[in-house]
C-alpha cells in the first residue's frame, strides 16, 4: 500500500475496492454503493419537501388546493437539492470525512442534546430557563467553531469541543437558572 494512503484513512477502502477486489465485484460494489447514495439523498429530499409543506406552507395557506401542495412540494425538493449540490461543493476542500462529520455534529448534535437532558430531568424545568441555556450555549457553540476561522480574539478551543461545552452550558444555564427561578417563587 503507498505511504500517501496510509497517512489518509478515508482512501483505504477506495484503494481495495480499486486493487484488491476482481473486476466484476467492483462493478457490483460501485454500483450498490451508488444505489445506496441515492437512495438516502432521494429520501432526504422527500422528507424535507414535505416537512416545508406540512410544517410551514400548509399553516400559513389554510386553504390550499392539491395543485398548489404539488407544486410547493417540487419546488422544494428543487431548493433542498440545490443546497445539498452547494453543501456538496463546499466539502470538496475537506481533508477528511471524519473530521469534517465532527465538527458539523459537534456544532448541530450539541444543542439538542443539553436540551433533551434538561428535558429528562425529574425536576420541571421552565421554558425561559430553557431558553437561555440553549442561547448560552449555542453562543459557546458559536464561539467555539467560528474562533480560529474568523481570528477571534481570546481563547481558541479545538472545534470538538463544541459538543461538551456547549452541552454542558445548556445544561447548567437552563438548571441553574429553573433552580433559581422556582427558589424565587417559593
Amino acid at each position: 500500500m503507498p505511504a500517501d494512503i496510509e497517512a489518509k484513512p478515508d482512501y483505504v477502502f477506495p484503494f481495495f475496492i480499486v486493487n484488491g477486489l476482481p473486476i466484476g465485484l467492483r462493478g457490483l460494489l460501485i454500483a450498490s454503493i451508488f444505489a445506496a447514495g441515492m437512495s438516502t439523498v432521494s429520501t432526504s429530499v422527500t422528507s424535507a419537501a414535505t416537512i416545508i409543506l406540512t410544517d410551514y406552507y400548509k399553516p400559513l395557506r389554510k386553504r390550499s388546493t392539491e395543485q398548489g401542495d404539488v407544486m410547493v412540494l417540487r419546488l422544494s425538493s428543487v431548493v433542498v437539492g440545490v443546497i445539498g449540490i452547494v453543501v456538496a461543493i463546499a466539502m470538496l476542500s475537506v481533508e477528511s470525512i471524519i473530521d469534517a462529520w465532527w465538527k458539523l455534529s459537534s456544532i448541530f448534535s450539541g444543542g439538542m442534546l443539553g436540551l433533551f437532558l434538561l428535558g429528562i430531568m425529574p425536576r420541571r424545568i421552565g421554558k425561559g430557563a430553557a431558553l437561555a441555556g440553549c442561547i448560552a450555549g449555542i453562543a459557546i457553540i458559536g464561539w467555539i467553531s467560528l474562533a480560529s476561522t474568523l481570528q477571534l480574539p481570546g481563547v481558541h478551543l479545538h472545534e470538538y469541543l463544541a459538543i461538551v461545552l456547549g452541552t454542558t452550558t445548556i445544561f447548567v444555564v437552563g438548571f441553574l437558572l429553573s433552580y433559581l427561578m422556582a427558589k424565587d417563587r417559593k
